[in-house]
Parts: C-alpha cells; structure tokens; sequence
C-alpha cells in the first residue's frame, strides 16, 4: 500500500446465518479504515454488494459512510451478514 492510493474495497456474501460473516465485515472495515488514518492510503470507500453476485449485477449496493466506520465493532457481537 502507498498512501498516493486510494482504495475501492468492495465485499459481498451469500448471506444466511453463519457466525464469522458479521465479524469480516466488520474487521474489513476497520482494517481499511485503520490505514486511512495512519496515512497509509490517501482515500478510501467501501462497498458492500447485497444478494451475493445478484448484487453486483443489478448494482444493489451500499457504500459505508465514513462516518460509521469507528462504530462497526457491535458487527463482532453478531451472526449472519449485515450486509
């Protein structure tokens, strides 16, 4: 990573109800944001597909506002995928 990059992270799921799908999310997440504000990166967003491949072909997604990015550890605490 060099911090003249900026990052388009995007992640999607399957769904369902599997216990570590919450947690990836949301270390996803906080490992990005972690090098936004270490400089390691220059900019960043995140997109997260819903419906698996689905979404990513009809363009069903949302982008995690920046502003939420410090609050996504409670996904640790969750099963399934909030995405």
């Amino acid at each position: 990573m060099s911090a003249a990059q900026h990052m388009n992270v995007a992640m999607m799921t399957s769904g369902g109800l599997a216990p570590c799908l919450s947690s990836s999310v949301a270390y996803l997440i906080e490992f990005w944001a972690s090098a936004l504000k270490e400089g390691k990166i220059s900019g960043l967003n995140i997109r997260m597909y819903v419906d698996g491949y689905k979404g990513v072909l009809t363009g069903d997604s949302t982008v995690i506002s920046p502003e939420i990015y410090d609050e996504c550890a409670c996904l640790h605490d969750l099963g399934g995928s909030p995405i």
